[in-house]
């Protein structure tokens, strides 16, 4: 694959997968309100507020001020992102591998910066030490991000698949995106050998997109990883992957919204209410609005 139909992929894959992001993005903040967690205590309270038990025990607090601590969420994310302290504490075992996996993610991700970086000194002929040093820190970064990669996706393709208990909720979906990811992983770790200087490689490449170079040419082995490395970024936002995007709605929205009832609120839950439901089950009747099946009484309620 030469010239312009490398410009062809690159962007149209980055622009999709971009136009199928936001619009991921604004089917979920136009989602109806979401069931509160209403657990505390919440990261974005003051420390002072965290040691109490539960700041709603405050007489009348809804009408009192409540200070926000972005420190304690940032650090509480950062602690999610970069370390899985859910994953430490839920499932200690499958940390190393799922750690080890979004590390290589992450490093990989990092050293693409660094490329782009590479490909604007060569542009603007800034290369000189600058460029080398960052060209040496790419190549450092994307070798061990590859590395990390395939042991975490590897890892968690044998703990899913010799583990009794997670291997009953294997999916075949599951296992493919691992397998997609590993490829991409392997295929970067052959390419890194076997083009010599890789990060140098990458950041010409990426100057060629850039520059719409018509002259623009890569390797089998380069072409092999990024095809499947573009491929990946198409299937990305078909997938519970992007848990990167929704995990912020999750936690700010369920998990840590806790403003009191305001007027926005009652008319959004009001229209809740009004909406016909559509379940099949027992104790909730289709065709009837939520707010009669709200009131409405259980069979096996007893009465005083």
């Amino acid at each position: 694959m030469t010239g312009f139909y490398w410009h062809f992929f690159v962007f149209c894959a980055l622009g999709i997968f971009l136009i199928l992001m936001v619009y991921r993005i604004l089917a979920i903040v136009r989602m109806p309100t979401h069931l509160r967690w209403e657990l505390a205590p919440i990261p974005h309270k003051k420390p002072k507020k965290r040691r109490k038990d539960s700041y709603p025990k405050e007489y009348e607090w809804w009408h009192k001020k409540q200070r926000k601590s972005l420190t304690g969420v940032v650090s509480y994310m950062a602690g999610e992102i970069f370390l899985f302290r859910g994953v430490w504490k839920n499932n200690r075992t499958l940390w190393p591998f799922s750690f080890a996996m979004h590390l290589g993610i992450y490093m990989v991700i990092l050293s693409i910066v660094f490329h782009v970086l590479n490909a604007l000194f060569i542009i603007t002929g800034m290369t000189g030490y600058i460029n080398d040093v960052f060209k040496n820190i790419a190549a450092v970064i994307a070798l061990a991000g590859y590395i990390l990669g395939t042991v975490g996706a590897i890892g968690l393709i044998l703990k899913r698949t010799l583990d009794v208990d997670l291997r009953n909720f294997g999916s075949f979906s599951v296992y493919f995106r691992l397998v997609f990811l590993a490829a991409i992983f392997i295929s970067g770790i052959i390419t890194w050998f076997y083009v010599g200087d890789f990060a140098l490689t990458m950041s010409v490449f990426t100057r060629d997109l850039f520059t719409l170079n018509a002259a623009i040419t890569t390797n089998t082995y380069l072409a092999v990883h990024l095809i499947i490395s573009l491929l990946f970024i198409l299937y990305l936002p078909f997938t519970p992957m992007t848990h990167f995007i929704t995990k912020y709605f999750t936690y700010h929205a369920v998990r840590w919204n806790d403003e009191p009832l305001n007027t926005k609120m009652e008319v959004g839950l009001s229209e809740l209410k009004h909406q016909t439901s559509t379940w099949s089950a027992p104790h909730i009747p289709p065709g009837k609005t939520w707010a009669e099946i709200a009131e409405k009484k259980p069979n096996d309620e007893k009465t005083a």
